[in-house]
This record gives C-alpha cells, structure tokens and sequence, in this order.
C-alpha cells in the first residue's frame, strides 16, 4: 500500500459510515452489552476494553464518521490524529476541537467523549497497551535517561496536563510522513511487518516530543528562544557527574530559583531527582558491565554511604544491586552465545 492508495482507503466511506450518515442519531446496540462505570464525580461512563488483540501491542482503526460516540473510557493509552478536516471531543467535561495534523493522547481511564463527524473528518485513532508503551517502548527512547522519563511523565503522568496532551503537530511534516507509513504498514502487513510498525511508533514519538517541547517552550516562556526543557535535560545527562543547579543555572543563563521551578513544571522532577536517577542509571550500567566492587560503583557514582545506595538502588529497580549484576550479566552471557 502507499499513500494515495491509503489515503483512498481512508476516505472512503464504509458501509457502517453511510448508514450513520442517513441515520446521525442512530446508536449502536453494542452499547446495550458494554460494561460501565461510575467515576468519582458521580458520571456514568462506558469502558472500553480487550479492544486490542491478545498477542498485539497496538491495534488502528478509523473513526467511524458521521457517529458519536457517548463518555466513555479506555483500559488502554489512546492516541487521536486528524487524518483530515478536524475532531471535536469532550475530555474531562471541556470540549476540544483537533485540527487537521493534531494528535491527542489520553492516558488510561480518561472520560471523553466524540461529537459527530462529517465526510470530511478522517480521524485515526491507535490504542497501544500501557505495558507496551512503558516499558519495551519507552526503554528504547533515549536509552532510559531522564528524557524518556519526561516523554513518559508528559504523556501518562504528568498533573499539569490533567491526563491527556494535544501535540500542534498541524505544521510538522515529519509526522504526517510517519503515521502515513506506520498505516500502510499496518494494513497491508508483510514480512518485518511487526519490527517496522514498532520502530514506526518510536520515532513518532520522537518527533511528538519535539513538537510538545516547542509548544511548551515557547520564547515567551523562557529567558532566552534558544534554550529548551531538552537542552537542559541533555546537559545535565552529559554533567550529571559534576552539575549542581547553581553550575546548570549560570551554564544557561537562568537564576537557580527559575531553573528550578521550571524542571519541576515541565518534568515533573525535581533537579536533585533526576542527578540521582542518571547516577542510578550508570551504576545499573557499571554493574552489569563490569566487575567492579559495588561499594566501588557506589562511591564512583557519588553515594559514599552504602547502606542508603543499597536502599535507593532497591527502590528504582526492585532488585538488589547483587541481583541485578547476576541478572544482566547471564542475560549478557546468553546474548554473547
């Protein structure tokens, strides 16, 4: 399949769309058989679930236009983007309306809504297990530093963007391109079908957080256009050694206070956190990777007390740093066979 054969494909109306058309009030009896749930505000919702196969990851489809669709919610991450024309949704009782090229992302559980469409309204939506998405997936962005952790808390987790995060990816062509080629894979699959749809998926990722860091970054919103929330992350995992917030606040020009306050609001995290999170993640490293005595790698990694290293280092990865050399170096043995 290529583009303007899916782009047919995705225009066309199916045999479902046009009744809908003759009939816009109409409403599935699916919905008579679905289970529901009451959230805390005291709405009734449907819950969408099992959409996704048993053996797959992510599963596309179209939305079906001209029908609405009532609150509802996933047990899966959702993932909107306007093929063509716009999409109307109400998400967390505020409507929003995403433009041709924009995507939405909900995390799990999040109550929306999908007013009706029109012919000229081609939404593709792509549910993707959170499983999948926060660990296999997200292990292999940034190789587990802070900024995969940034796309994940933007994406799932982070407060500010109560749950859901809209991408103005309307100008980004790199991401039309992508989508494009991850939906004729998808629909016309062929041998490498799977590894091709997987990497499809990182590096539009990849390309979303580009366009949210912008969007949340705007030259208003920082001292100087040219320094972003990536920047800053990318510095401290190169310095994460020897930074201090004083060091990476004159290093950017920032007061130490706004630096700060602007790593808590666009991460999550605190500046010490993440400095403690990158030394665990080369600890982790050292450990699998070499010989080294652990109150060694301890000290190496700036944890003279070894009794809170063993602790921390328990915490983040559910092992101890013993168990977790043995794990990885069998797992290293078997791969090197």
């Amino acid at each position: 399949m290529n583009h303007d054969q899916l782009d047919n494909y995705l225009h066309s109306l199916t045999e479902r769309e046009k009744f809908y058309e003759l009939n816009p009030c109409f409403r599935s009896s699916v919905y008579e058989f679905m289970p529901k749930t009451v959230l805390e505000n005291g709405q009734e919702v449907f819950v969408f679930v099992d959409v996704i196969g048993e053996k797959d990851n992510i599963m596309i489809y179209k939305h079906t236009r001209f029908a609405e669709v009532p609150l509802h919610i996933h047990s899966d991450i959702e993932l909107n983007f306007v093929y063509s024309g716009q999409c109307t949704q109400i998400i967390n009782d505020k409507q929003v309306t995403l433009k041709q090229g924009e995507v939405c992302i909900l995390d799990t559980r999040v109550p929306h809504a999908i007013l009706a469409t029109t012919s000229q309204d081609v939404i593709v939506n792509i549910l993707i297990r959170k499983s999948y998405f926060s660990s296999s997936f997200l292990s292999k962005i940034a190789n587990g530093g802070i900024l995969s952790h940034f796309l994940a808390n933007a994406i799932s987790e982070h407060q500010n963007h109560n749950r859901y995060i809209i991408f103005h990816s309307e100008n980004n062509a790199s991401v039309l391109i992508l989508i494009k080629q991850l939906l004729c894979e998808f629909y016309d699959r062929a041998i490498g079908s799977f590894e091709m749809i997987n990497s499809y998926m990182q590096l539009i990722f990849y390309e979303l957080l580009r366009v949210f860091e912008y969007d949340t970054n705007r030259p208003e919103a920082l001292t100087s256009p040219r320094v972003s929330t990536i920047d800053i992350l990318k510095y401290i995992e190169q310095h994460f050694m020897e930074c201090t917030l004083t060091s990476t606040a004159e290093h950017f020009n920032f007061n130490p206070n706004y630096l700060s306050s602007l790593i808590k609001k666009t991460t999550g995290q605190t500046f010490k956190n993440l400095i403690q999170s990158e030394k665990f993640n080369y600890a982790s490293f050292l450990l699998a990777n070499t010989n080294r005595p652990i109150y060694d790698i301890a000290e190496t990694t700036g944890f003279n007390n070894l009794t809170f290293f063993y602790k921390k280092f328990n915490n983040r990865f559910k092992l101890t740093p013993q168990q977790y050399r043995e794990r990885h170096s069998f797992e290293r043995t078997h791969d090197e066979l």
